[in-house]
C-alpha cells in the first residue's frame, strides 16, 4: 500500500485560523450564533478582509485611501465642488 507524500498534501496553500480572522465570535443567544450587537460596517470590513486572505480579492475596498488629498478649511465651496467634479463650467462656447 502506498502512503500519499507531503507534495500532494500541500493543496490549500495557507490556512485561516479561526481565532485570528475579523468575525465576530459566535454566542449561543444570537441568531443564527451571530452577536445581537454587531455592527454593519465593522461586519462589512471583517468580510472584506475574509475575502482578501481567502484570496478571492486582492484587496478590500475600504483600505484604499481617497485619490485626493482633503481641501484646507479656508477653501471656498466652489473649489470643494471642483475637486468632486459638481462645479458646471459656466463658460459659452460659441
Amino acid at each position: 500500500m502506498s502512503t500519499p507524500s507531503d507534495e500532494q498534501n500541500t493543496g490549500g496553500g495557507e490556512i485561516i485560523i479561526p481565532e485570528e480572522d475579523a468575525l465576530p465570535t459566535p454566542t449561543r443567544t444570537g441568531h443564527g450564533k451571530m452577536p445581537e450587537d454587531i455592527d454593519d460596517d465593522v461586519y462589512e470590513k471583517a468580510a472584506e478582509q475574509e475575502r482578501v486572505a481567502s484570496g478571492l480579492t486582492d484587496y478590500a475596498p475600504s483600505d484604499i485611501p481617497p485619490a485626493t488629498d482633503p481641501l484646507p478649511p479656508e477653501a471656498s465651496e466652489a473649489a470643494d465642488l471642483a475637486q468632486r467634479g459638481l462645479l458646471e463650467d459656466s463658460e459659452d462656447t460659441e
